[in-house]
Parts: structure tokens; sequence; C-alpha cells
């Protein structure tokens, strides 16, 4: 039984490694006759030109959903940007100027215009090409119609089914090009969109930053007023208007007064003046530059005075 049972696992093992020789070489012949079937009807061109298309509408869709959501929050940031910077010009306009006019008007006739303009900001939908869908750029599709494309491969001998695969990779690589084309006009809104962002950020700081300063000035010169009026009170019994003179301020106070009024009239530019256009970028880093140069000088006088 020993020698018959070792006999009889050894003719098995031999039998399966024949089995699995026949089932592989089967398998090779199988591919081989697959492989030269595709080039002989152009098929393997067409596989190509499938998984190119596939490839690039994947791309494209993730690309335009994630341009989707940069433009949402983008957009919303520049929105709530702008709202800020009316806010600031309206308090700028109608209530600090408003307390620097009443003040200095103890002193002297100022006209403070209440009229102001306003950002607005649109916001512009790009338009995009998508992909295109097969049965547009397809020529042929051996995987829709597998009788009718076999039968054009039998009887023009792979000829028509050749071409017609090749143009339908080529046209898919068309395709392939102008979604690479696309891919960067979103990246190029995104990246202006980000830019105009920015630049209305630092225009926000600005005037934060200046109403800061402004405020301290208002203190400063609502200290000089009660100090000139409380000196025209030890100069006369009966209170004129002409005694409430910057000649009869302390040269410091002279100073503060002179920073606020300069202060004032830089402001007031600052506010009356407008993007020509939000949408554009070159436009408002124009506007950008100036309010920085004018918050500057401000600053410059504060410090100053």
């Amino acid at each position: 039984m020993g020698l018959f049972g070792g006999f009889c696992g050894w003719v098995k093992g031999k039998a399966v490694n024949a089995v699995h020789k026949v089932k592989k070489s089967f398998y090779t012949a199988k591919e081989k006759v697959t492989n030269t079937w595709n080039g002989f009807t152009g098929k393997d061109k067409f596989q190509e030109a499938e998984k190119l298309y596939e490839n690039i509408t994947k791309r494209y869709n993730e690309r335009r959903n994630r341009f989707d959501d940069d433009v949402d929050t983008i957009t919303n940031q520049i929105e709530e940007r702008v709202k800020k910077i009316n806010n600031y010009k309206s308090k700028i306009k109608t209530e600090l100027f408003v307390e620097m006019a009443t003040n200095l008007e103890k002193i002297k006739d100022i006209k403070i215009s209440k009229d102001f303009s306003i950002e607005e900001y649109k916001a512009e939908a790009t338009k995009f090409d998508s992909v295109k869908t097969k049965s547009q750029v397809y020529k042929i599709d051996f995987n829709k119609h597998k009788f009718k494309t076999t039968a054009q491969a039998i009887c023009t001998l792979g000829f028509y089914t050749r071409k017609k695969a090749k143009e339908t990779l080529d046209a898919v690589k068309e395709e392939e090009k102008k979604i690479d084309t696309e891919v960067a006009k979103m990246n190029a809104e995104i990246a202006k969109l980000a830019a105009i962002e920015a630049s209305l950020k630092n225009v926000e700081f600005y005037f934060e930053s200046l109403i800061n300063v402004y405020e301290q000035l208002l203190v400063r010169l609502d200290n000089s007023v009660h100090s000139l009026y409380l000196r025209c009170i030890q100069f006369a019994h009966k209170l004129v208007h002409s005694e409430m003179s910057l000649r009869r301020l302390p040269v410091i106070q002279q100073k503060e007064v002179e920073a606020i009024i300069t202060s004032s009239k830089i402001l007031k530019a600052m506010t009356d003046a407008q993007i020509l256009s939000l949408e554009e970028t070159s436009s408002v880093n124009v506007y950008q530059k100036n309010m920085k140069e004018q918050h500057d000088q401000i600053i410059s006088t504060y410090n100053a005075a």
C-alpha cells in the first residue's frame, strides 16, 4: 500500500501540473488571440480612448465641484468685506464727521456732506465647457455595439473599425486638451477672486484702524474745544463766537486740531473713493494701493500731532 499509495500520489501530482500547464497555455493562447483580434479591429485603440475619457471626465467633475465650492466660499468672504467697508464708510460720514463738525463749528463754520458712495459686488458666473458625451466624441463604440462592430471588422478586414477607433482616440485626446484649458480657467478665476478678497481685506483693515485713530483725535478735539471755551470765559463776560480762535490754544493743541482737519480731508477722500469695478483685479488693486497711501498719511499726521 505504501509503494502503491506513493505512486498514485506521484501520478496525481503530475496530472495536476499537466492540467495547470494546459490551462495556462489556453489562457495565454486566448490572450494572444484576443490581442490579435483587438489589434485587427482597432479595439485596442478604442480601449485606450475609453480609459482616457473616463480619466478626464473624473478629473473635470472633481475640479468643477471644488471650483463651485471655492467660488461660493470666496464670494461670501468678498461680500462680507464689502459690507464691512460700507458700514465703516457710513459710520465715518454719519457719526464721526458729524461729531467733528459739531466741535469745529464752534471755532469756524465747516459744512460736511453726508453723501457718500458705497461699494457693491456682483458675482459674475464664469462659463465653462463641460466634457462632451460619449455619443458626441466616440466615432465607434465596441462596448455598445458589439455585433455591429464585429460585422464591420470582418466585412472591411478591420480597415473601417481601425480607422474609426483611431478617430475616437484622437477625438478624446482633443477633449483632454479642452478640459486642460477649462481647468486652467477655473484655477485662474479662483486666483482672481482670492486676490480681490485679499485686497478688500486690506482696505477693511485700513478703515477699521483709521476709525480707531480718528476717534482718538475726536477726543483730543473735544478737549481742545472745551479748553478754548474755558479760556474765552476767563477773558469775556459774554461768550463771543469770534473769541473762539485757534490762536488762544497752546501750540500742541493747535497741532491736534490741525491734525484732525487734515485727517478729515483725507478720510473724506477715502470714503468718497469708489472702486471702478469690484469684479476686476486691477481695479481693486489700484483702489487698495490708494487706500494704503491715504491710510499712511493719516497715521503720519496722527503721530506728528
